[in-house]
């Protein structure tokens, strides 16, 4: 403190004359104000990373208010749960929150229009709706009550985006394998009070119904990201550098991406969610923790196509062709290749010009390779096909003429045969692959039965190792 704002007189030389009782005022007026000064300097201190909250009032956003806690975060989340991958009912999906309307196959959902997707983001056809009915094709009728929790939801429609398609693909198999994912449902919309162009939010209102269209219910959990950077997601640069799960599954989720060909895979993509979010208010900044968080991949439409630097809706999305025609390994070793020789595998992933710190042909170890193709082999004939009816694969114009009728020789069941043919040629390269092993584990349990079934079904032809 200044010597100048001790808040005590200074001591008068003999013969001064002074007023004695003015000069000891107004030396405790200034003690006074210089005491004031520095516990606000101490105050505005305490402020810093606070400032937000208190213009929120009392509410404090769930979030990461430092680097620190978000990265503390991620090197503890999980990325995988060990299932039975013979008990997903994949034509059926995912599990759903009894408190929210079901879906099932070719259900029809009315709600009313709420949001346009221009303010959502993206660039898909999209939009949010509020659901009141959903009638299910067996004649069931589900209406809302006042103890469901129900959100908008975001409905993609329009038989013309791919999406509509490779998104219910590429999160029913992740699902199916055990790896995090949203949960995405075919279904008919009837949207009320819906303008001509959802999309824009222009036009005349009224009723407008979309015959091909999905809809989204999130992967339960708080979306985490470090404080006014809500499109942070996570990076797979990231991942790679900090997750703390075994490098099997971590592997087996870039090799997955890579089968998938999950070209747009920016951090944008990819969400940390946390469950039992804490913020701790007495610190500076303030402390954000969460008692399990969970990295997941939460937007896979540019999948189950080519890939490329722009991830097209006709090359990058849902396009048999282009996804059969892509190879799933740069370098690769062969079964009985001695494994001191075995390659440091690398698969083909062509990623977006977009997605910086994404993943391109990443490098994969034996134990990832040799996880998941083991998950993947697990899959049965009948589980392969209800991947692409569930997706209403078949219903793509791109199958059809104007009228609506099949082009000529193709029919549905030819369709669905002719992607579950690309697709197990595929999983047939990825367990016939051999690759150098990162730490080879004495008890290879881990890997080869993460869910500690009885025995382990191999329904490919090859052996996964």
């Amino acid at each position: 403190m200044s010597p100048h704002c001790s808040g005590f007189p200074k001591k008068e030389e003999p013969g001064q004359e002074r007023n004695g009782t003015a000069k000891v005022i107004l030396s405790m007026m200034v003690g006074v104000a210089c005491f004031v000064s520095i516990a606000l300097l101490y105050a505005g201190s305490k402020r810093v990373g606070q400032d937000a909250a208190q213009d929120k009032g009392d509410k404090v956003d769930k979030e990461f208010y430092t680097a620190k806690d978000r990265l503390a975060a991620i090197q503890v989340a999980t990325i995988y749960v060990p299932r039975p991958v013979s008990d997903a009912d994949v034509m059926q999906g995912p599990s759903q929150n009894p408190k929210q309307f079901q879906f099932h196959p070719d259900d029809k959902m009315t709600c009313d229009f709420v949001t346009p997707g221009s303010k959502m983001g993206g660039k898909t056809p999209k939009f949010a709706c509020k659901i009141t009915k959903v009638e299910s094709a067996n004649g069931q009728v589900q209406t809302l009550t006042a103890d469901m929790d129900e959100e908008p939801l975001k409905v993609k429609y329009g038989g013309g985006d791919n999406e509509v398609y490779a998104e219910v693909v590429s999160t029913r198999l992740m699902w199916a394998l055990g790896f995090y994912a949203d949960s995405w449902f075919p279904v008919h919309v009837v949207c009320n009070n819906c303008p001509a162009d959802p999309e824009k939010g222009s036009g005349p209102t009224g009723v407008q119904t979309f015959d091909a269209a999905t809809v989204v219910r999130k992967y339960p959990g708080h979306k985490m990201y470090q404080e006014g950077k809500s499109d942070e997601g996570w990076s797979w640069k990231e991942f790679d550098a900090s997750n703390g799960q075994p490098k099997s599954q971590r592997d087996a989720l870039k090799l997955l991406a890579a089968f998938i060909q999950h070209s747009d895979n920016k951090p944008q993509q990819q969400r940390l969610v946390c469950d039992k979010v804490k913020v701790n208010q007495s610190t500076n900044p303030f402390t954000t923790t969460c008692d399990d968080s969970k990295m997941i991949v939460q937007d896979v439409g540019a999948t189950f196509g080519g890939g490329g630097a722009f991830t097209s809706n006709d090359g990058a999305k849902m396009n048999l062709e282009n996804w059969s025609g892509k190879k799933l390994w740069k370098k690769v070793g062969t079964p009985g290749t001695d494994e001191a020789n075995c390659p440091a595998c690398q698969a083909i992933l062509d990623k977006s010009l977009s997605a910086t710190n994404g993943l391109s042909d990443p490098t994969i170890s034996e134990e990832g390779r040799r996880m998941l193709a083991g998950l993947m082999c697990q899959l049965t004939d009948q589980q392969i096909q209800d991947l692409f009816k569930a997706a209403k694969v078949s219903t793509m114009p791109k199958y059809h003429n104007a009228d609506g009728s099949f082009k000529q020789g193709v029919d549905e069941a030819t369709i669905e045969k002719q992607w579950v043919e690309a697709f197990k040629a595929k999983r047939e390269d990825l367990a016939r692959g051999r690759c150098r092993w990162n730490n080879k584990p004495a008890d290879l349990t881990s890997i080869d039965n993460p869910a500690g079934l009885a025995s382990v079904p191999n329904n490919c032809s090859a052996p996964t190792h």
